[in-house]
């Protein structure tokens, strides 16, 4: 065997070196979101801790190269294997940078089976810029890589000292001096420090609330207190519901038609944006303080049909756990018709909403949003055509082109100047937004005509006054109305990402207005007892409430398995899986607050109440 050339190693570290650099300047939007903090030590944490993670992370593509070059000898094959991993890994740091930004979670299997999933494109547009943009970075990349190896082994051959020892000894300091300082802040719920574990990504630092404590560092009391959100685990076993539902059938069955609208917020339900939507609302329930059960679809639909919270989804798909409205209109001989514009295997509804429907429609014709909605009216009212009217009926229309900011190009668009093409890439602090907010609304436009076209079959028909219809959106649309550089929807919970319209047809009621804080979580208990004679307790089978019946609300539980918060009438309290909290006003801006004990207490209860306690 060869002997080792330790000429070419120090050139594979000088390369990693180079790139080191290049993984800082890539991790530069993280640090934008890390609070500042005047205390020293938070001070040389920041440092240390920035310094030490990335140094570590950029080294991996090189410790394997290493290992490569150990067992073959081989100086071309570690050196391509080295550039191509390091080209991954900048790659998909830029990738995890852009979406922390916009979004504010990391990559996650949760996030790969989105954009990799399913009818992907459904879900994700990418612009031809976005496209142009991707390639000549790659290329820039692999071009930067040949360059970063000729620069080595030019600077190699000049025999310089680089001092590898003493470098990664300062490294590895600050490495430890980062886990011990977390270790402590960990025990001690110090927040300065605990933020760096939701926003570096592959941050997993060290935790010793066993050696901290016998050091007599932490505050035993606290610690007691504040376990109980890490202790706020999914558990194996699902109770749902919790009693059998039993109902008596009313006489005369109405139809129910649900149609919800991707991305429709709060403040987008007017003349101008959709004027057929508004005009059939002055004739329904409007509730003009409505919440969804999330700030993505995944949680928006979940909660809508289950009324529960959307931490429970991973579990309920996992069992492929039907909601128990679509069993009760099963039982009740509902004809039932699923009409998505985006797929329903992406996420993944078909595992869980409408596991129990045959023959189900898994996705919409179309390589547009707006195609895919037009195929959607079109598909639903062939459906509702020939279907038999001896039988009540249930449908479901999602439109998706306002997700999509996407319409026809024939269409005659009312909001100008309409941005041409969306490039998310763009979308910072400084960025005017209304051409995109104009698309927006363009795609709202286009969408109302679509629910106007529903709306006129249903009266051609005769069918309208027999019909119950729930109009709503799945989550709201934030444009960076808090100024915290939030786009879009996904990244929090204030009022821009999670409400939205809520509008309840019944021709027997009187049009009227309501002004109490209502929820996603009330619709299903509402339509189950009201319409379908469902006498079981409301709490047996959801969190929510009679929508109509304005009980008072201080707080509610919104989000999904990867974080979730608990919305008070002036705060927010965000909660991830790793246990830790924050809190902020409803702007978003940091509180040094205690918890509200009590409430976490009661919210902890509506996210467990499902689950069978283990002994």
């Amino acid at each position: 065997m060869k002997s080792i050339n330790y000429a070419f190693l120090k050139q594979l570290y000088l390369q990693f070196v180079l790139n080191f650099f290049v993984v800082l300047i890539i991790a530069l939007p993280y640090l934008s979101y890390i609070e500042n903090d005047n205390e020293i030590k938070a001070k040389i944490y920041f440092y240390a801790t920035t310094l030490s993670h990335f140094f570590f992370l950029a080294a991996l593509p090189l410790l394997v190269a290493m290992l490569i070059y150990l067992i073959s000898r081989s100086i071309k094959l570690s050196s391509i294997i080295f550039m191509t991993l390091m080209i991954i890994m900048l790659v998909v740091l830029k990738i995890d940078a852009n979406i922390f930004t916009q979004f504010r979670y990391h990559l996650s299997p949760i996030v790969f089976s989105l954009l990799f999933g399913k009818r992907a494109s459904d879900i994700f547009q990418f612009s031809s810029s976005n496209v142009i943009t991707g390639v000549l970075f790659i290329v820039g990349l692999i071009l930067m890589q040949l360059l970063f190896f000729y620069v080595a082994k030019k600077i190699i051959a000049r025999k310089n000292k680089f001092y590898i020892k003493k470098t990664l000894a300062f490294f590895l300091i600050c490495l430890l001096y980062s886990h011990a300082m977390f270790a402590w802040a960990d025990v001690n719920f110090y927040r300065p420090i605990l933020q760096y574990k939701n926003v570096y990504p592959a941050f997993f630092p060290l935790t010793a609330e066993g050696f901290m404590t016998k050091l007599g560092l932490v505050d035993e009391e606290l610690i007691k207190k504040n376990k109980k959100i890490s202790q706020n685990q999914t558990q194996n076993s699902v109770q749902y519901p919790l009693k059998p539902i039993t109902s008596i059938p009313v006489e005369n069955k109405k139809d129910i038609l649900f149609i919800i609208i991707d991305s429709w917020r709060f403040d987008c339900l007017t003349d101008e944006i959709t004027p057929n939507v508004n005009k059939f609302a002055a004739q329904s329930q409007l509730f003009h303080n409505h919440n969804s059960g999330s700030n993505m679809t995944t949680g928006g639909i979940f909660s809508l049909f289950y009324g529960i919270p959307a931490t429970y989804f991973d579990s309920f798909t996992g069992i492929e756990k039907s909601p128990v409205f679509i069993d009760e209109l099963q039982k009740q001989n509902y004809e039932i018709g699923v009409f998505s514009s985006s797929t329903i295997e992406n996420p993944p509804f078909d595992r869980n909403v409408f596991i129990k429907l045959k023959d189900i429609r898994l996705f919409s014709d179309g390589v547009s949003p707006s195609e895919r909605d037009l195929d959607v009216t079109k598909d639903w009212m062939a459906f509702d055509k020939k279907r038999d009217l001896s039988k009540p009926s249930f449908s479901f229309l999602f439109y998706d082109a306002a997700h999509g900011f996407d319409y026809p190009d024939s269409y005659n668009i009312p909001f100008k100047p309409s941005l041409a093409e969306v490039d998310f890439l763009d979308l910072n602090d400084s960025y005017d937004a209304k051409p995109l907010i104009n698309r927006y609304k363009n795609a709202l436009h286009f969408i109302d005509n679509e629910v106007g076209k529903v709306i006129e079959h249903l009266k051609s028909q005769n069918k309208l006054e027999n019909t119950i219809i729930v109009i709503t959106g799945d989550h709201g649309q934030e444009f960076n109305d808090n100024k915290k550089g939030y786009w879009q929807h996904g990244g929090n919970f204030s009022k821009f990402q999670i409400q939205v319209p809520m509008i309840i047809y019944d021709a027997s009621k009187e049009a009227k207005q309501y002004n109490h804080l209502t929820l996603h979580y009330d619709i299903v208990p509402s339509l189950m007892k009201n319409y379908l004679g469902t006498t079981t307790n409301i709490g047996d089978f959801s969190v929510g409430q009679n929508i109509f019946e304005s009980k008072k609300r201080d707080w509610f539980v919104c989000g999904y398995n990867q974080k979730y918060s608990v919305i008070e009438q002036n705060k927010i309290t965000n909660i991830y899986t790793s246990g830790l909290f924050d809190i902020t006003d409803l702007k978003l801006n940091i509180l040094n607050h205690d918890l509200n004990y009590d409430v976490i207490e009661h919210a902890f209860a509506d996210t467990n109440k499902f689950y069978i306690k283990k002994k």
